[in-house]
């Protein structure tokens, strides 16, 4: 099967690896504004992917097909277009897609950040009708990162391999045909793909969204003055911290619960952070400013839709919002106003059943028998 991958990034560039490692067919593509980041690729056509501690995944030199900013000869007969850059990225590639798509193609947005919806919504507004499955997942496939210091150009680290993923289809009734084709991805190394309710669940269930805004705003001081040279979960995120993630994850499955969607049950952050491995990885130094996509895209991309699904649904979510509100503060930017809000969804005129059936089914007005 042939893969394009949609993206110059840590994800995007260890997926086409991995996807060729696998024996598959693979075009990498980032939009010509972002060409360097693809650069070292661009006449080699190779990765090179490495592990880390516990790596079962291949590693190794990857070939792949192409390596090309023309979005349109990078998706051609392609059966499967998975897109891995930061939620502020989306709309530029959706945009660059959608003239392209071919009748039957699967776009799959890792991770989701209501991406799948803001596709579903602009193909519908440039009526474009090609049969074209759209799905997201709710976390990125693999942490990793590439074109490290001591690596170089050209090469992806694998930190760590995630078990499972999940994902939904944009409307969910399609989820189960999504799946029998993306089941022949499932291979050593690259995490299972779970169905989940909707992409709602998909959406608020990035745990980026959960974690980022806390450990990074009650660290300000502390980032600000080492320039992020600290190791930002191992040394950052102490007990109260953990409490402050715990309970906006608290609001995050009450959100759910309103939804009719079941939460995930999680262990208390701080207990979890103190026994995994990869947190004492060198990758994961604290950002160096504010002007970072923990806070950047996690806070307008993440936590201000969830704000807004609770204000429909009168569910207060007051850490969640506090965390809006200090980050709009600290980067003069009014987050509540740039983010991703429920208007901008299309979902600002909707009644909770309406949402609902339109992330399940694709129609908001329930149809006469």
């Amino acid at each position: 099967m042939k893969i394009a991958v949609m993206g110059g990034g840590n994800n995007a560039q260890t997926m086409a690896a991995d996807f060729a490692l696998a024996g598959f067919k693979v075009n990498l593509c980032d939009l010509p504004q972002f060409s360097k980041n693809i650069e070292p690729m661009m006449n080699s056509r190779q990765i090179e992917k490495y592990g880390s501690v516990g790596t079962v995944g291949q590693t190794g030199l990857a070939k792949l097909e192409k390596v090309t900013t023309n979005v349109g000869d990078a998706i051609k007969g392609v059966k499967v277009i998975t897109l891995a850059v930061p939620a502020f990225g989306q709309m530029a590639f959706y945009k660059a897609l959608a003239p392209n798509l071919e009748k039957d193609q699967i776009v799959v947005t890792l991770p989701g950040n209501w991406g799948a919806l803001k596709l579903f919504n602009l193909l519908k507004k440039m009526r474009i009708k090609k049969n074209v499955n759209i799905a997201e997942t709710d976390r990125c496939a693999f942490i990793c990162r590439k074109a490290e210091s001591f690596l170089g150009p050209g090469k992806a680290r694998v930190v760590m391999e995630r078990h499972s993923i999940q994902i939904a289809a944009m409307p969910a009734k399609n989820t189960g045909a999504v799946l029998d084709v993306l089941k022949t991805l499932n291979h050593v190394g690259f995490p299972k793909l779970i169905p989940a309710t909707n992409v709602i669940e998909t959406s608020l269930n990035n745990s980026n969204i959960i974690v980022h805004g806390p450990i990074v705003l009650m660290n300000t001081g502390w980032l600000e003055f080492t320039e992020g040279k600290f190791m930002i979960y191992r040394d950052g995120a102490t007990p109260s911290i953990g409490r402050c993630v715990d309970a906006i994850r608290n609001e995050r499955n009450t959100l759910l619960e309103a939804l009719g969607i079941s939460s995930q049950s999680n262990e208390p952050f701080y207990e979890e952070i103190i026994k995994s491995r990869w947190v004492h990885d060198p990758c994961e130094l604290g950002p160096s400013s504010l002007k970072h996509r923990y806070i950047t895209e996690d806070i307008p991309f993440g936590l201000v839709p969830m704000s807004n699904l609770g204000d429909k649904l009168n569910v207060t979510t007051p850490v969640s919002d506090a965390m809006i509100e200090l980050a709009s503060v600290a980067n003069q930017v009014n987050y509540w106003k740039e983010g991703i809000t429920l208007e901008k969804l299309g979902l600002s005129g909707l009644k909770p059943e309406e949402i609902l059936r339109l992330v399940n089914e694709g129609y908001t007005k329930e149809k006469k028998a």
